[in-house]
């Protein structure tokens, strides 16, 4: 089955994964659906991470409602989308939030702005190179009204970054 469906049954019965993208995005969007307790993981950035709300090693964040993260092409590259942003303009983004998941193993997927303690934009984000080591020290995340729609199964890896509250079902922030 292919992407295009608006809606995923949720249940993992019956379904074909084509990956472990897939059952990681899954994951994700279950934890960001449902607030659980576990243990801590050994792995301070692991996609798989209970509660939502985990991965914070620096800024501790309460009532997270996101996990950020990055998806990697076949090279070790990051898959980046463009957004636009009212103020600031044009700029393209790694960083992304599931959304919905679809098919065997399609997922939409929200891009997410690294941003500044102003929540502006990070501009270091729109060059096509940039700082790997910088963009785990992004403490602020800001919500776009950019989706895509990906089939996973055509990734090489997955990077879980932050956990943070972006008030993803309000309606204006």
């Amino acid at each position: 089955m292919g992407c295009g469906r608006k809606h995923f049954d949720s249940s993992s019965h019956g379904r074909r994964h084509e990956g472990c993208i897939c059952e990681v995005v899954e994951t994700i969007l279950e934890l960001q659906n449902h607030i659980v307790d576990d243990e801590d993981d050994t792995c301070g950035t692991s996609c798989f991470l209970e509660p939502l709300g985990g991965i914070n090693n620096k800024h501790r964040r309460s009532h997270a409602d996101t996990r950020v993260f990055m998806l990697l092409n076949e090279d070790g590259t990051p898959f980046k989308v463009m957004f636009f942003d009212k103020e600031y303009g044009w700029y393209k983004t790694p960083f992304f939030r599931v959304e919905d998941m679809f098919g065997d193993c399609c997922a939409t997927l929200r891009a997410i702005a690294p941003a500044s303690d102003a929540y502006e934009p990070i501009s270091t984000v729109d060059g096509e190179s940039m700082d790997t080591s910088a963009m785990m020290e992004f403490c602020h995340f800001k919500k776009t009204d950019t989706c895509v729609t990906v089939d996973l199964s055509r990734f090489a890896g997955i990077q879980c970054v932050a956990d943070v509250n972006l008030h993803i079902h309000d309606k204006k922030k």
